[in-house]
């Protein structure tokens, strides 16, 4: 999304896994309500789960990301981002070291990848604004004792990766294994792997209208379209180019961000929970394996998010750890600026 008019809340959906074929509807539970006066033109944009449970927010509307704690419903201004205007989508990126030989080995901390553009007014992009940052967490940030979570005084580094003066807008970001991430140009219709060594990038995917968020899983690049409501994976190499054919997993759905979860056994089969715009609802799209005919099987698992009769749901992620494993936080407008958990 670019501009979505409305305030701000952060919902917590809770989806217990044994759960979830009978589920019907999960009710909404506020966690957060950013404070003080907002404009009404505010929203979170995008989400992401830190391995320590805590939730990190990017403002569509401001240079801010906020780290909100889901076990307490408390929330702090993490960062303000010098030089940028509007944030869009994060994630965290895997680091390994330039000197290191095994495969997967990683650096200390955490590393999470962010745009930002200048936005306006409503539905417009300043041509040129497109900026790629790096949010980096030391290795002591946070300690966990008995399943708290206790940050030190020591801060994120913020830095400027790279600016982008010919994209259009960067809005969706996944992470493509070591060293590299994923983002989508909505602007532009394609997607951009980048080395985040170098901010150097290549554009594997193009012709991709109506581009919004992105997920990843192994083989596959899943995106949502917002302009055609529909969301689709595409079969990729190693450097995310096409080997085959898009196939469609949900069609007539408003869809902007969404959460994935993909089966183990290699088949390509698993689930994805929909943002789905102003319904005002998450939805629960069940697909089959690879070449699978037909589109997957869709399933209303939250209504009236917002809990007021309108709203918009513009992003939803699932927790990480094995106590929050089935959990899925989703980000919600409704003119008034708060944050919620939905419990089944």
């Amino acid at each position: 999304m670019m501009y979505l008019g409305q305030g701000i809340k952060a919902c917590l959906l809770l989806l217990l896994p044994s759960s979830i074929p009978v589920l019907a509807l999960s009710t909404p539970t506020t966690v957060f309500t950013l404070p003080g006066p907002i404009a009404p033109a505010s929203w979170f944009e995008s989400l992401a789960v830190r391995p320590n449970g805590l939730i990190l927010a990017t403002r569509g509307d401001a240079p801010e990301i906020w780290q909100i704690d889901p076990a307490t419903g408390e929330g702090v201004l993490l960062v303000s981002v010098t030089g940028a205007f509007n944030l869009t989508g994060i994630a965290q990126v895997t680091m390994a070291s330039h000197h290191q030989q095994r495969p997967h080995a990683q650096t200390a901390g955490e590393t999470y990848v962010f745009g930002s553009a200048h936005i306006p007014s409503p539905n417009q992009v300043e041509p040129g604004s497109a900026k790629v940052w790096t949010l980096q967490f030391p290795a002591s940030t946070t300690t966990t004792n008995n399943n708290k979570n206790t940050p030190n005084d020591t801060p994120p580094i913020v830095s400027l990766l790279t600016a982008l003066p010919t994209a259009g807008f960067i809005n969706g970001i996944a992470s493509w294994g070591a060293n590299r991430i994923l983002l989508s140009d909505t602007l532009a219709a394609a997607i951009y792997l980048m080395d985040v060594r170098t901010g150097a990038y290549t554009t594997p995917l193009t012709n991709l209208t109506g581009v919004n968020g992105i997920q990843t899983a192994p083989g596959y690049v899943y995106r949502a379209d917002h302009a055609a409501s529909a969301l689709s994976r595409i079969p990729v190499d190693s450097d995310a180019v096409a080997t085959g054919p898009a196939e469609v997993l949900a069609s007539e759905q408003p869809v902007d961000d969404f959460a994935l979860v993909v089966d183990g056994d290699g088949s390509g089969a698993g689930r994805a929970y929909v943002a789905a715009l102003y319904e005002n609802r998450v939805v629960e799209v069940v697909f089959g394996p690879a070449g699978s005919p037909g589109t997957g099987t869709k399933r209303v698992v939250v209504e009236d998010v917002s809990g007021t009769g309108t709203g918009f749901v513009s992003v939803a992620v699932l927790g990480r750890r094995a106590e929050d494993a089935g959990l899925l936080y989703v980000a919600v407008g409704q003119g008034g600026g708060s944050a919620g958990r939905c419990e089944g």
